[in-house]
């Protein structure tokens, strides 16, 4: 009856060892695909924490020290918390955005931190990549601080600091681009049927090997082999 079922010679060896090279020759398949996908991912990873979320970070840390260096003294700690301020803010707006957090209700939580401001709310509450938009502001604020003659040689540091806010708007760009971007479609649903695929003929296989082995007891029982088929199928 399960001949007629499953339309294998189930008494075989040689539908055994065909079931055997098919399962070998389908896994070394989906090890490959799987192997791509777990380094497609760890380095999206990596990517994401060191590139972007990582580079944002280093620019807000040079950007305070730079500027630190050129304000030294007190009546100018307001604007640098100001601009420490507001890059923090960017960097909290990154995890809103991505967390998909934009509701006026959701940016209160950073009014109530202190971290921004009422006015700050409700002009951020409609506009669309709202930490891009505050660096356009921390910007703003640098060349405020430029022309009223806070910052030395500013022919050449004004650049720097420009330089430093074009690459934080970038890293967070990048950011969005990796959270907002799927792995290709195509790509995992092949390794999904590749999956199952090989899954299936293991089954099979395993199933046939464990039935044989029970036809043929003749007293000897052998738990190690069924284990270890059964693990093979799992």
């Amino acid at each position: 009856e399960l001949d007629k079922a499953v339309g294998l010679d189930v008494k075989s060896k040689l539908t055994v060892e065909c079931l055997r090279k098919i399962t070998t020759d389908t896994s070394t398949v989906v090890s490959f695909l799987l192997g791509g996908c777990v380094s497609m991912l760890v380095m999206r990873w990596w990517n994401v924490r060191h590139d972007c979320i990582g580079g944002l970070w280093g620019s807000i840390s040079d950007l305070n020290l730079i500027l630190s260096a050129h304000m030294p003294h007190v009546e100018d700690r307001a604007a640098k918390e100001t601009i420490l301020r507001l890059a923090l803010l960017s960097l909290r707006l990154c995890f809103n955005q991505i967390a998909d957090k934009n509701e006026a209700k959701d940016l209160q939580e950073h009014v109530d931190a202190g971290i921004m401001t009422p006015e700050e709310l409700q002009v951020l509450k409609d506009v669309c990549s709202k930490p891009q938009v505050v660096w356009v502001w921390i910007m703003m604020t640098i060349h405020s601080l430029a022309d009223k003659g806070k910052i030395r040689n500013k022919e050449f540091t004004l650049p720097r600091l420009e330089k430093l806010c074009t690459k934080a708007r970038g890293c967070i760009g990048e950011t969005f681009a990796y959270t907002d971007t799927q792995i290709p479609y195509p790509y995992v649903h092949l390794l999904t049927m590749m999956v199952i695929i090989t899954n299936v003929f293991m089954a099979i296989k395993s199933g046939l090997q464990i039935g044989g082995h029970f036809r043929n007891l003749h007293g000897h029982f052998n738990a190690l082999f069924v284990i270890a088929e059964i693990c093979h199928i799992t």
